[in-house]
C-alpha cells in the first residue's frame, strides 16, 4: 500500500492495540501511544510515548500539545472500549481529526437513553420494563412475563447479568438500592449473532457477521464464536438496522459492532451496539484467518480519512468451511487456575490459535462474566459439518 508521511496518535498500547499500532508503523505513520502502563508492549513499538491513563482525555491533550510531532498528526484510534472511546471522540475535536462527536459517543455508553433513542427510529430492540417497583406515580400495572433479564445500564463482558426466574425473585430485585441501575428486558430466545463494521462519512459498512454462543442463562458467558453466520441470509436487514443506528446516534465515522438476537420467526432484535472494534479476537484472529483480510489496515484508512469501500466478506481463503474460536471455563468448584489443556486437530481441521486467559495458580473467585474463561483456540476446518456438530466435538475434545 501506498507509504504516508505522517504521525498517528494511538490511545491505549496494550496487547489488544498491537494491531493498529503495526497497520500505522506499516504504512509508514510515526506513532505516539498513550497507556498508564510503561510495560504496556505497543509502547517498545512506538515511536512516541506519553504515560497516561486513556480515560485523561484533558490530560493526554495537554500532553500533546507539549509533543514534538515529527510530522502531521494524521489521525487517532483505539482498540479499547468505553471510556477510551469518548477520550478518542475528545482528542479527534481538539485536534480537528476525523471521529465521532462526544455526545454521540456519550449516548452508546447509557444503555437506557440508547435504547430509547433507536426506538424512536423504528429499530427492533428488546422491550424495556420499569426496574423501580416502588414509583410514587400512579402507573398501570405492567404484566410481567418471566424469566426477565436485568443487565447493567453501563458496563461490558457480561458483568453483573442476572435472570429473575418469578415473582419473588423480581420484587427482590427493585427492593435493592441498585436496581435503579439496570435494565429490565424479557429473555428472548433465539441465536446470536455478531456484527463487524465500519462508518464512513454516516453510512454503514458490513465486514462481517458471525455466530455467537453463550452458556445461556443465568451468566451467558460467550464460549464460541463461528465464521461464516448461520443466518448470513440475513445480511441485508441487519446492514439495514445498522445503518438506522447510525442515522439515529448520529454517528460519522470509526469502527462499528452489534450484537443481534434471532428469532425463531427470523425477527432481527438489536440486543447492543457501539463504535468500537470489539472484542473476542474476531478482528484480529478469526475474520483474518478465515477471509484472509486485513481489519486493521482499513480501521487505519478510516481513521485518517483515506478513501476506501469496505465490502461484506462471504468467500473463505484456502477451502476452509468452517472457522471458530473456543472458549474454555474452570470446572465447577475450581479455586484456581490449573495447567492449560490442549486441543487436538482432527482430519481437514488446523488449530491455528491458542491463547491462555488466565495465569495457572491464579484464584479464580473474583473473575465474573466473560472474564471466567481460562482459554482460547482458534480452530478452522475443511469438512461439510453442521455448526452444531462441530462444536461439540471441539467441546468434548478439549474436556477429555
Amino acid at each position: 500500500m501506498k507509504q504516508l508521511t505522517g504521525s498517528y496518535l494511538s490511545i491505549g498500547a496494550g496487547e489488544n492495540q498491537i494491531p493498529l499500532i503495526r497497520a500505522a508503523k506499516a504504512r509508514g505513520l510515526k506513532v505516539i501511544s498513550v497507556d498508564t502502563n510503561s510495560e504496556a508492549p505497543g509502547l517498545a513499538e512506538s515511536d512516541i510515548r506519553i504515560l497516561e491513563s486513556t480515560h485523561e482525555y484533558r490530560k493526554i491533550l495537554h500532553s500533546m500539545s507539549r509533543v514534538p510531532l515529527p510530522f502531521k498528526l494524521m489521525g487517532v484510534g483505539s482498540r479499547s472500549f468505553g471510556k477510551a472511546v469518548y477520550t478518542v471522540s475528545y482528542l479527534a475535536e481538539k485536534l480537528k481529526l476525523r471521529g465521532n462527536p462526544r455526545d454521540t459517543v456519550n449516548l452508546f455508553l447509557d444503555k437506557e437513553r440508547f435504547k430509547t433513542a433507536v426506538s424512536k427510529f423504528g429499530i427492533p430492540v428488546p422491550a424495556s420494563l420499569q426496574s423501580n417497583g416502588n414509583s410514587k406515580t400512579k402507573e398501570k400495572k405492567i404484566d410481567l412475563s418471566f424469566p426477565l433479564i436485568a443487565k447493567p445500564k453501563e458496563g461490558s463482558g457480561k458483568k453483573g447479568i442476572s435472570v429473575l426466574e418469578s415473582e419473588a425473585d423480581y420484587k427482590k430485585f427493585t427492593r435493592l438500592k441498585t436496581s435503579e441501575s439496570y435494565l429490565l428486558e424479557p429473555l428472548v430466545s433465539g441465536d446470536e449473532v455478531t456484527v463487524l463494521g465500519f462508518v464512513i462519512a454516516r453510512r454503514f459498512y458490513l465486514i462481517s457477521l458471525t455466530d455467537k454462543i453463550t452458556t445461556g442463562k443465568p451468566n451467558f458467558i460467550e464460549v464460541a464464536h463461528v465464521a461464516p453466520s448461520q443466518h448470513i441470509d440475513l445480511a441485508g436487514e441487519i446492514k439495514m438496522i445498522c445503518q438506522a443506528v447510525v442515522t439515529a446516534t448520529k454517528l460519522k465515522t470509526g469502527p462499528f459492532v452489534a450484537e443481534f438476537k434471532i428469532t425463531k420467526n427470523k425477527e432481527c432484535l438489536l440486543i447492543e451496539s457501539a463504535p468500537e472494534v470489539g472484542g473476542e479476537f474476531l478482528a484480529d484472529v478469526l475474520i483474518p484467518e478465515h477471509y484472509g483480510y486485513n481489519y486493521f489496515s482499513d480501521l487505519l484508512s478510516v481513521t485518517i480519512g483515506e478513501k476506501t469501500r469496505p465490502g461484506f466478506l462471504k468467500k473463505a481463503k484456502d477451502g476452509i468451511t468452517k472457522s471458530a474460536l473456543v472458549f474454555t471455563l474452570p470446572k465447577e468448584r475450581q479455586k484456581k487456575m490449573g495447567e492449560p489443556v490442549g486441543l487436538e486437530a482432527s482430519t481437514g481441521e488446523t488449530v491455528f490459535f491458542q491463547k491462555q486467559l488466565i495465569q495457572t495458580g491464579v484464584a479464580l473467585d473474583k473473575f465474573e462474566g466473560n472474564h471466567r474463561r481460562t482459554q482460547v483456540f482458534g480452530i478452522t476446518t475443511k469438512q461439510t459439518i453442521s455448526t452444531r456438530d462441530w462444536l461439540d466435538s471441539l467441546f468434548q475434545r478439549i474436556d477429555s
